[in-house]
């Protein structure tokens, strides 16, 4: 019986118990990721660069994570298998192969358009799925972005990945801020404490870059409000997509409906004008035969021609009512319409004027300049960082100086305008940083 299992593990061709195949396909400045093959499929390898493993604090983060990914038993979350070292890579985390490609390629690479609709509300849903069920184990990933948010090629199945900067309440070390700048919420460059919206913040971004569409830019806009006033959790976040998505529906719904209930008044009014005459024609011819007996043939035809005449002058008298109101109601529209174009100028002076008063804000806050000449970064600079922070805090606190005169859809769209404005501003600054620190590794 032995010998039997000998066999089948250790000398059936193609199977084998150690990693073989061994392919480098991702290194980052302390992080190394192989591809490698066991049991006749593929696995994954993340361990650390040697000089990486020598100091103590990246081999506790590697082991953090670890323990974090440990927890987790989701499809929409990469799986562990364990720790093991292997031989000429050192310890490493043995995790899932997916055969797939990251969000940044169907947003912004090869697969860029290639999603439907349908596919990328999809990818949403299984999205907020695991980000929710994380959050519902105490598990803040604070690292959420594109890059890290893998598509099986087989289903569009949905795979969060890299838990590097994860963190949990229950972990007491590594506490430093941490996430990708671009993507990481504002507080996260200072707070050490970990919360749900976080990853709310970073969600909202992915969001817009997925381009969803008109229906979900107020949810959108929320989840990059400062923390206190963005969705709480991330079951609130799907409440408010499936409430505006339901409303959408119901939108379109009625619009088909008026559409086609004005048809069916159009061709019913069409139906009668065209057949009037004719039925007014059939029922004189039908005069003339019952009162063929006692009636002369010229004064039916006489009483057909008045009443022609008297159908004549009420169609005549019918078409210039119609003309009237044709008339007024095209009034009406080019009043509308300069009313219309008041407001549009209105709303773009409103847009410029804000634009302005950010790049003056900003310019006080010196950041742009001393960024031109500083020489190290360093995150304890809380100054910096607050100063940031601050301009983020400047849009939401511009919208709410605008007069009686603009609507909440008027101080929705200027608030978008700065949104962008500031996201431009927000990636210089990133763009900034990333030179200065890449100066100072050398």
């Amino acid at each position: 019986m032995n010998d039997t299992s000998e066999f089948f593990t250790d000398s059936f061709e193609g199977i084998s118990r150690e990693f073989t195949d061994i392919q480098l396909i991702w290194e980052s400045g302390t992080s190394r990721l192989y591809r490698a093959m066991r049991f006749g499929r593929f696995f994954v390898l993340k361990t650390l660069t040697a000089e990486a493993l020598r100091q103590s604090m990246y081999r506790e983060m590697l082991r953090k994570e670890l323990e974090i990914m440990l927890q987790l038993q989701h499809p929409g979350i990469i799986q562990a298998v364990g720790l093991e070292t292997v031989e000429d890579i050192g310890q490493c985390i043995v995790m899932e192969y997916i055969d797939g490609a990251t969000l940044t390629e169907y947003i912004e690479g090869e697969r860029r358009g290639t999603l439907s609709e349908e596919q990328r509300r999809h990818i949403v849903d299984s999205l907020l799925s695991a980000v929710g069920y994380l959050h519902s184990k105490g598990i803040i990933h604070r690292d959420l972005k594109p890059e890290n948010i893998m598509i099986a090629h087989n289903g569009l199945q949905v795979k969060v990945i890299d838990f590097g900067m994860a963190d949990t309440d229950s972990h007491t070390t590594l506490k430093q801020p941490a996430g990708t700048l671009r993507y990481m919420a504002p507080e996260q460059t200072t707070a050490y404490t970990p919360d749900v919206r976080n990853d709310i913040y970073s969600l909202g971004l992915i969001l817009r870059d997925m381009d969803l569409g008109k229906t979900y830019r107020p949810i959108i806009e929320r989840c990059l409000r400062p923390i206190d006033q963005r969705y709480a959790n991330v079951n609130e976040l799907r409440k408010a997509i499936d409430s505006a998505l339901a409303n959408h529906r119901r939108r379109r719904q009625w619009a088909i409906a008026s559409v086609a209930t004005l048809c069916l008044l159009a061709l019913g009014a069409l139906a009668v004008w065209l057949f009037l005459p004719k039925a007014t024609n059939e029922t004189v011819t039908r005069t003339i035969v019952d009162r063929h007996a006692t009636d002369s043939l010229r004064e039916v035809l006489a009483r057909q021609q008045a009443e022609n005449a008297a159908t004549q002058a009420e169609m005549e008298a019918q078409m210039a009512m119609r003309m009237g109101t044709m008339r007024d109601s095209i009034a009406q529209l080019h009043a509308q319409s300069q009313r219309l174009q008041e407001e549009l100028n209105r709303l773009s002076t409103a847009k410029a004027q804000a634009l302005q008063a950010f790049d003056r804000a900003a310019s006080k806050t010196g950041v742009i300049r001393e960024l031109d000449t500083l020489r190290r970064w360093q995150w304890h600079r809380a100054d910096l960082n607050e100063r940031i922070q601050e301009m983020n805090s400047f849009v939401y606190n511009y919208v709410k100086t605008l007069d009686a005169r603009f609507s909440d859809s008027d101080r929705d769209k200027v608030r978008e305008v700065l949104l962008e404005h500031w996201q431009k501003w927000n990636n210089e600054v990133d763009k900034k940083i990333k030179t200065i620190r890449n100066k100072e590794r050398g």
